[in-house]
């Protein structure tokens, strides 16, 4: 699938963020230890449609709520640290539950990991136009990547693969230039801080 990040345009457009390079992988598995509970507070969540240049909108509330699963069991990458619950409020966009998961090594001689949020879809809806958009279909869900840096609690994300999903555009979106297809970005700057017990992450 396409990675991507938002395209700046004029000022009304959202900023978006790069890609960022991993280390060398040595490890298979990780380790996820603590919790058990996930609270994920969410910051300066913004997404955009960066086919059309269109800023879609930035939630208030963009919180992610949940648990470690098998704190203290070692598995292999990518699979789950635990499922998460969205809280959203003052946001024209709603999402599904999705799952924090770990991707590879940490960078060398630093606590940044490799990590995505995965099995994402949301659904866009304001005033005359509304649409879904996750892996571009309809039961097809996306992720959004970035690293976990367990030294500040935080999920950082840099890009995405949310793309509007067939058949689900309704309304005057067209007059936004917004099209089944699309690619959605997430905003530069957008984190989520873990509020709740401690995660801590080693190999294997």
């Amino acid at each position: 699938m396409r990675l991507r990040t938002m395209t700046a345009s004029a000022a009304t457009a959202v900023a978006l963020v790069g890609l960022t390079a991993t280390a060398a992988q040595a490890y298979t598995t990780y380790t996820p230890s603590g919790g058990p509970s996930l609270d994920l507070i969410g910051s300066t969540i913004s997404f955009a449609d960066t086919t059309a240049s269109y800023p879609l909108g930035t939630c208030t509330t963009f919180d992610l709520v949940g648990s470690i699963t098998s704190p203290g069991i070692s598995r292999a990458y990518p699979a789950s640290v635990g499922t998460l619950a969205p809280s959203i409020s003052d946001c024209p966009i709603t999402a599904n539950a999705t799952n924090l998961s770990i991707t590879a090594d940490a960078a060398a001689g630093t606590t940044l990991w490799p990590a995505q949020l995965d099995n994402v879809a949301i659904t866009y809806n304001t005033v005359g136009c509304t649409f879904t958009a996750g892996g571009g279909a309809a039961g097809r869900a996306a992720t959004i990547s970035g690293t976990f840096d367990t030294s500040r609690r935080t999920f950082t994300a840099t890009a995405s693969t949310l793309d509007i999903n067939a058949g689900s555009v309704a309304g005057v979106c067209f007059l936004y230039g917004i099209s089944a297809g699309d690619a959605v970005g997430i905003g530069v700057g957008a984190s989520w801080t873990n509020i709740g017990s401690t995660l801590s992450i080693t190999n294997p």
